[in-house]
This record gives structure tokens, sequence and C-alpha cells, in this order.
């Protein structure tokens, strides 16, 4: 649920603070031009709550990106409207208004964050003081 119902202006990333992904989402914000952001409403406990979670309780780093606002602008309120109208609502169909640009710039940051991944020379790591490090299996890597 990324949310492209506001212009593209940076990436909220979930659990930019917990691994090393952050470099590389990092890097792919920057090749395509985009900040990357931390969750500007962290009482929200979004990271534990996202579909990228079975992997962290399986000991995989990961992430969850959605389009970034900053806490309390206009793009914000935006945001917390659909929250309240729409999300879950029957109106939450295909007929609401989406960005289509910011649809396509999400993309090309999620594409470029694919193939950093991807390239890398190194496994995924935890930080070593985030709390969800403990769920991490300490077996080697395939060969």
């Amino acid at each position: 649920m990324f949310l492209p119902i506001i212009p593209l202006k940076s990436i909220m990333v979930n659990g930019l603070e917990e691994s090393d992904l952050a470099a590389d989402a990092r890097r792919a914000g920057q090749a395509v031009g985009l900040a990357v952001i931390t969750d500007p409403e962290p009482e929200e406990n979004r990271f534990v709550r996202s579909d990228q979670y079975s992997f962290i309780l399986r000991g995989v780093p990961a992430l969850s990106m959605k389009v970034g606002f900053g806490r309390d602008t206009p793009e914000h309120t935006t945001i917390k409207e659909f929250r309240a109208k729409r999300y879950h609502q029957p109106s939450d169909d295909v007929d609401q208004p989406v960005n289509l640009e910011a649809a396509a710039g999400f993309e090309r940051f999620y594409i470029a964050l694919v193939e950093a991944v991807a390239n890398r020379e190194t496994r995924l790591k935890w930080n070593a003081d985030s709390y969800f490090r403990r769920f991490a299996r300490n077996t080697p890597a395939p060969r």
C-alpha cells in the first residue's frame, strides 16, 4: 500500500534504522533523485504491521516503502483523510484518485532498490543495535 495519492518527493522506508539495507535504499533514492526518509509517524508502528514482517520474524532483514511525506504537511493531511474516509471503506476501490507520476517514480525507486540488493557482494545483516537482530539465524550462507 504505497499510496500514490500525493506528489512523490521522498520515499518513506520502514526499517531504515534496522539493517544495512538502509545503504541500498539510500543509493536507490539517490539514483532516481528521491530523498529516503524514515517514518514521520513512528507511533503507528508500521514496521511490525506490514507484510514484510514475516521475513523479519524469520531473521531476514527487510523493508517496506511508501510515498513519503512530512509530518503536519498538506500531504500528511491528504494521507490522514484517505485513512479516515477511504481505507477499508466501500470507497477504497479502483475509482479513487491516483497520482500516476508518483506511482511511476515509486516504481523507478523500487527497481533501483531491487537491483542494488541483487548486486550486493555481501549478505544482508542487522545493525548491531537492532531489536530485530534477535530473530537472525546463525546459519552459514548457501554454497
